[in-house]
């Protein structure tokens, strides 16, 4: 799929899917993607 991200945000997202943990954004962007692939989000 295609999330129109940045490189840096890109990477986090990847990191967070290989180590099966949560992701802590406030990026809009990033949190939708995040969501999308099934990652556990956490929104400040």
């Amino acid at each position: 799929m295609s999330y129109q991200l940045s490189a840096y945000d890109a990477a986090y997202l990847e990191l967070a899917e290989r180590k099966q943990s949560g992701l802590a954004t406030l990026d809009q962007k990033l949190l939708l993607s995040a969501r999308d692939c099934g990652i556990e989000t956490f929104h400040a």
